[in-house]
Formats: structure tokens, C-alpha cells, sequence
């Protein structure tokens, strides 16, 4: 009989958290006499309520433990940190917001037992407009261009990893985590398990557009060096033909010949043009140099606020 441990991140979820912690009641008591669990909630200083209810859920049933934040990490270092407290053979990321199904968890469960150390849900179904699904599409392109490693698409971080690789993620020491890719990377047996996602029942959408593109330079910059390398080659590249042209031009008035020189408009045109390349130059470079000074700050990663519902030996080291 193995225990699993259902890991869910929530900020400002009062109208979904209930639901989320009835359904996967409910799932695992089909598994009654198979499997055990526990259900750790992490609060990111939640505004509406939800700690409350999750204080109310804890207090009637022990399965239950919750971690209050001190302030909002986000979804990425909650999750994380929720990973570091599961006690669980085995760990699953489950939303609130049940946009993830918790039906799938049994064949999650029953793929795991047959030996996938890492049990991956895909959604088949994708809601997105067309602006955000060709976006969608060609980010995770050019993900797998600029990085050597694999990143599985329609993938939102539902997934089931067995304890040895929660403990492999676990030690990873990354100040601003993409999840996403380190379980996608880390190797192992891996099965995929295609369900539909689910619109969602209540609340909002804590996902806005800032978030997206912040999430996505941080998948980009986290798995590779290559737009630097880029940024390096397209410099040379357009130093050595500012090269040429210098020389042709001094050709051209060394022989005078009958030459019309390039007037204002285009003069400007290319200063802005090479000016705007300088500071994409710069905006690449200094995504690195920000995720290097986040990292050697040495900031705390997520602090914790109040632990409910656990005991002695419910943490692991």
C-alpha cells in the first residue's frame, strides 16, 4: 500500500479550494484499501478566505495539511516547497482550480506502480484563442531550438513523480524554478496520460499576460545559452558588414564615381535600426545577469508562515 501525496499551490481560491479537496476525497476513497494519502495545500496569502477554509477542512480531517506563506512566492515556489514537505512514495501537482481532473489520477497511480518513475498528464484539448495557441506553438519551437533538452507541449506541470525524483528536484538548488522543464528533463521512465482539460469551475485566472512572459523568459534563459550566442554571432555578422560597406564606399570616392550617397531619411533608419538591435543585445544579456544576481542574493526562497496538521515527523529532512 503506498501513500501518495497531492501537492496544490492556492492564491485567493475560496470558490474552488473546497471543491478540489472533495473531489480528490473522493478519487482516493475508490482507491480505499490500495492506497493511502495526503492532500498539502499551500496558501500565498490568500485574500478572500481561503486560508480560512483550508483551516476548516485541516481541523476535520488529518489527511489535510497546510502551509501558510508569509507572502504571495507564486505558484512555482509554492509547489516546490509544498515537494519538500510531501512525505509521500509518491507526489502529484494538482491545481484548484480542477481544470486538471482528478479522475486521471488513478491510471496516473496505476502507470506509476508499473514501473514510470514520472507520470505526465497532457491535455488533448486546447481551449486557447487562435492569437494564444499559435503563440503557444511557436514558443515551445523555439524552446526546442535554442535548448538541447525536450520540453513536452501541453504540458502544465500535472504530473506524478515517484519519491527518488521528488527527491532529485528536491535538491536542485534553482532561485526561480521552472518546474515545468525540470520535470520534463530529468530523465527516468516516463509515461504520458492524455485527458481533456476542464473549463474552470469558478474564480479567475491568476494567469495574466506579465505572468506568461515572465514565465516563458524564465523557461528560456533557464535551458540554454544559445540567444546570447546568437546575439553574439548576428554582432559580428553586422560589424563585418559595416565593414564591407566602409570599404566599398572608400573605393567609390577613391575612384569617384558618379555615386548618389544615402540621404537623411535612411541614415536615420539605420542608426535606429542598429540602435534597436544594441538594446535587444542588452534586454538578452540582462536576463542573465538578473536570474545570476536572484540566484547568488541568496534571498529566501519561501518562507512559512503556519503549519497545519503537521506533526514531528510529517516533513521530510
Amino acid at each position: 500500500m503506498a501513500k501518495i501525496s497531492i501537492l496544490t499551490p492556492v492564491f485567493n481560491e475560496a470558490e474552488t479550494v473546497l471543491n478540489c479537496y472533495q473531489e480528490v476525497k473522493r478519487v482516493f476513497a475508490g482507491m480505499e484499501g490500495q492506497h493511502t494519502y495526503e492532500h498539502l495545500f499551500g496558501d500565498n496569502r490568500s485574500k478572500d478566505g481561503t486560508l480560512a477554509i483550508l483551516r476548516e477542512i485541516a481541523a476535520k480531517d488529518p489527511n489535510v495539511k497546510v502551509l501558510a506563506y508569509s507572502r504571495n512566492f507564486g505558484a512555482e515556489k509554492s509547489g516546490l516547497t509544498l515537494l519538500r514537505h510531501a512525505t509521500g512514495d509518491a507526489c502529484l501537482a494538482l491545481s484548484a482550480d480542477l481544470q486538471e481532473p482528478p479522475e486521471v489520477i488513478p491510471a496516473m497511480v496505476e502507470k506509476w506502480m508499473d514501473g514510470n518513475e514520472i507520470v505526465l498528464g497532457v491535455y488533448t484539448n486546447r481551449g486557447d484563442g487562435l492569437i494564444m495557441k499559435a503563440l503557444r506553438k511557436a514558443y515551445y519551437k523555439l524552446v526546442r531550438w535554442v535548448s538541447q533538452e525536450e520540453l513536452d507541449e501541453d504540458f502544465t506541470g500535472f504530473a506524478l513523480l515517484d519519491r527518488r525524483i521528488a527527491d532529485i528536484i528536491c535538491e536542485i538548488d534553482d532561485y526561480a524554478p521552472y518546474t515545468r522543464g525540470l520535470i520534463s528533463t530529468v530523465g527516468f521512465n516516463k509515461a504520458i496520460i492524455n485527458y481533456e482539460r476542464r473549463p474552470r469551475r469558478a474564480g479567475r485566472s491568476k494567469h495574466n499576460l506579465g505572468f506568461l512572459f515572465d514565465f516563458g523568459i524564465n523557461g528560456l534563459i533557464s535551458y540554454s545559452i544559445l540567444p546570447i550566442r546568437l546575439a553574439t554571432i548576428l554582432g559580428m555578422t553586422l560589424s563585418g558588414f559595416s565593414l564591407v560597406m566602409s570599404v566599398v564606399y572608400a573605393i567609390i570616392k577613391i575612384f569617384r564615381w558618379n555615386f548618389q550617397a544615402p540621404g537623411a531619411t535612411t541614415t536615420i533608419v539605420l542608426v535606429l535600426f542598429f540602435s534597436g538591435i544594441q538594446l535587444m543585445f542588452l534586454g538578452i544579456l540582462g536576463e542573465y545577469i538578473g536570474a545570476i544576481h536572484a540566484q547568488v542574493r541568496r534571498k529566501p526562497f519561501c518562507l512559512i508562515r503556519e503549519k497545519i496538521n503537521f506533526g514531528a515527523g510529517d516533513s521530510r529532512p
